[in-house]
């Protein structure tokens, strides 16, 4: 009898300590999630849109500036934008050479590039169909001057994902960048701009397509484009990407802010 209930306050004991452990790990756990937030939604709009910040939105072919109210819709956590502009793209998803050519046929200087699509996920841990398809937005589907690439003496660079790529003079900035990485082949353009994404991005912790644009943490810095609508636009292709493939969307996040 002595031994049992030593046995049952053994159990009881090490029952305590476990809830103890695992309410003090919620509190800890909670409270490191909450430190990551760092603006409620309205302090990031006022710092998006503060005095000297780019904010622009496409119109009858060109860009212009956006207002306030347009960098408010555009930032705006809700149903109303795409779900994959909040998924994690810094994890690879599972495909082969032969789907991501047949996604790519038809699509220009991009079409059977599959492999170096698929080596740049690999070598760079960036979501292939990401990739893709932020090439075809950047490269009007293959076919952009900047993505047949320039000439410059003997060589011709190629420049797919907009990469320093200015809106004032697009042309003249990604080409020199494309120049100075030494992107003289598709297949470099590729594995330079996935380089480009994992380095200058993901290990600054923006990890889906909103906190590449919109930058959540420190709003109105470190960010991909001033088109507000950049984020959308890929995630755009992304999604009929995996709905034809069928493949599963994991890993969406949109707790970006304090309330």
């Amino acid at each position: 009898m002595l031994d049992f209930i030593k046995k049952r306050f053994v159990l009881i004991v090490t029952i305590v300590l476990l809830l103890i452990l695992g309410t003090l790990f919620l509190i800890f756990d909670t409270s490191l999630f909450d430190n990551q937030k760092t603006h409620t939604f309205g302090e990031a709009l006022e710092k998006q849109t503060a005095k000297g910040m780019l904010n622009t939105k496409e119109k009858d072919g060109r860009f212009i500036h956006a207002s306030k109210r347009d960098v408010e819709s555009s930032m705006a956590v809700d149903d109303r934008h795409h779900n994959l502009k909040h998924m994690d793209i810094s994890e690879k998803v599972a495909l082969s050479k032969k789907e991501i050519n047949h996604l790519l046929k038809g699509k220009g200087i991009l079409e059977g590039e599959g492999q170096a699509f698929l080596d740049a996920q690999d070598k760079y841990e960036v979501n292939a169909l990401y990739l893709v398809s932020h090439a075809q937005l950047e490269t009007g589907n293959g076919e952009s001057q900047l993505a047949y690439g320039l000439k410059d003496g003997n060589k011709r660079y190629y420049n797919f994902f907009g990469i320093g790529a200015f809106d004032e003079n697009a042309l003249h900035h990604g080409n020199s960048y494309a120049k100075k990485h030494n992107w003289t082949s598709p297949r470099k353009a590729i594995m330079g701009g996935a380089e480009f994404v994992r380095h200058h991005y993901f290990e600054n912790q923006q990890l889906s397509l909103y906190e590449m644009r919109w930058n959540p943490r420190q709003p109105g810095t470190h960010q991909y484009a001033s088109d507000i609508n950049w984020d959308d636009n890929i995630a755009r292709y992304m999604d009929r990407y995996y709905q034809k493939l069928g493949i599963k969307k994991d890993h969406i996040d949109k707790d970006y802010y304090k309330k």
